[in-house]
């Protein structure tokens, strides 16, 4: 499995630090989509560890009901030993994406009652650049408060 490179690790992990502890967050920044970022799984088991899993998405309102634009899931192992700025210490492997205008949704490490299954290595290496690039675009689009 591939992980998130440093730089793109820590827009993640300032990511999770704004949510204070809660199991959601959403952040509007006008004139962009608001940016959710949500716990979904916890004490996931892995050949690594335990880990969680958190979703980013994007919603837009159409018609008065909220839509899912697009959506990533994380699964991340966080040693940093509450040092929130050691970032080499925690491991992110995007692992699900999907875009819901373009009927999108992809898998590339499979989870079953908390644990960790197949690994599509290519597809997942993917979701490393998709992550990649958005990640980049959070940052530049000031959703982030370091």
């Amino acid at each position: 499995m591939k992980s998130l490179n440093e730089n793109s690790t820590a827009i993640f992990c300032c990511l999770i630090k704004m949510m204070a502890g809660s199991e959601h967050l959403e952040i509007a920044n006008e004139p962009f989509p608001p940016l959710t970022i949500e716990k979904v799984g916890e004490g996931v088991k892995t050949p690594m560890g335990a880990a969680c899993v958190y979703s980013l998405g994007h919603y837009n309102r159409q018609l008065g009901e909220l839509m899912l634009e697009k959506e990533m899931w994380f699964l991340i192992l966080d040693n940093r030993s509450g040092s929130p700025i050691d970032f080499e210490k925690a491991d992110v492997f995007p692992c699900m994406f999907q875009q819901t205008n373009f009927d999108i949704i992809q898998e590339s490490i499979e989870f079953k009652n908390g644990i960790m299954g197949n690994v599509d290595t290519e597809l997942q290496e993917e979701h490393v650049y998709l992550a990649t690039l958005w990640l980049c675009d959070i940052e530049q689009q000031s959703f982030l408060r370091w």
